[in-house]
């Protein structure tokens, strides 16, 4: 047995702003936003109960599927850093960045790389690092029986638009590295920022080239598909070489919950080889923990099996 904790869109950083200068951008409106409406239901309170709850929970890796920062602020990835180090060590946390750590261009020496020994490659199949971010990934990751693949999906967008993308190149590489795992006893989970799966989000939010990913992940094949980004619970699936491949989301790690259907979550998987004869070659069931209002604590809110 394998346990992988999930969670992502902490949105835990202060948006503390120095200079008036940087809001001279789309930072200005998602500032307007932070200040009058979401800093009201991302919570650090939220945040400590879920550091609490993840030490004493029997946790082998966790993925975070990006949204650390609010408006990318210098400051924030600083501050998103100290954030990771409570998580757990550069071995057992893997990270992918979501749409707010790329809300506008920010110099890579001053953002992602102070994140990058949480998404580098342990077997020398990062890209190399160029002006596009998004050639640093695929990242892989084995750990145990699994391997874990991160995908970039996120990019500066213009004003109201939180979309994301991949890209060709991405893709490319993707597939081929999916198919190199195939050859190998290992289940292979996917973590992406943005939602991949048909009519999740609008457009102003999807992945714009979730249709070629779906394709790379139907020829390919993979065991598990993880995101972020909708704050909402997602439980769905795609066809994929061996049968159907579960794509799941989870919600904000940090939402005090004053809509019920956004109260913070976090999930854990439970992994293990199938050792009967047929199905899946992997058993994959899923526990749902959520923070208690009431009790200011994470607790167990059900578990389902997604495999077989």
């Amino acid at each position: 047995m394998f346990s992988l904790a999930h969670l992502s869109d902490l949105h835990a950083t202060p948006v503390v702003v120095e200079n008036p200068l940087h809001l001279l951008n789309k930072r200005f409106f998602g500032w307007l936003s932070w200040q009058f409406r979401r800093r009201r239901f991302h919570r650090t309170s939220v945040v400590d109960a879920l550091m609490d709850d993840l030490s004493r929970a029997p946790i082998d890796h966790l993925v975070v599927t990006g949204d650390l920062t609010n408006l990318s602020l210098t400051s924030e990835f600083g501050a998103a850093r100290e954030r990771l180090k409570r998580l757990g060590d550069t071995r057992d946390v893997s990270i992918v960045p979501g749409n707010h750590d790329a809300y506008v261009r920010v110099a890579q020496a001053a953002s992602w790389n102070l994140w990058s020994d949480y998404f580098e490659s342990d077997d020398g199949e990062t890209a190399v690092e160029s002006s596009d971010p998004r050639d640093r990934f695929p990242t892989l990751r084995v750990r145990g029986p699994l391997a874990v693949v991160g995908l970039c999906s996120a990019l500066p967008t213009r004003l109201f638009n939180a979309s994301g993308t991949l890209g060709d190149a991405q893709l490319d590489r993707l597939e081929r590295m999916l198919q190199r795992l195939s050859k190998r006893d290992l289940c292979r989970v996917i973590s992406v920022h943005h939602p991949i799966t048909t009519g999740a989000t609008h457009s102003r939010r999807w992945l714009r080239d979730a249709d070629s990913l779906r394709g790379v992940i139907s020829r390919a094949g993979a065991d598990l598909v993880l995101h972020g980004h909708n704050h909402r619970t997602l439980i769905a699936a795609i066809d994929g070489p061996d049968g159907s491949i579960p794509v799941v989301g989870v919600r904000s790690a940090s939402d005090i919950g004053q809509r019920p259907e956004r109260r913070a979550q976090y999930h854990i998987y439970e992994i293990q080889r199938n050792c009967g004869s047929g199905g899946p070659r992997f058993r994959i069931a899923l526990r749902i923990r959520g923070y208690d209002p009431d009790s200011g604590r994470f607790r167990a809110e059900g578990e389902r099996k997604l495999l077989p």
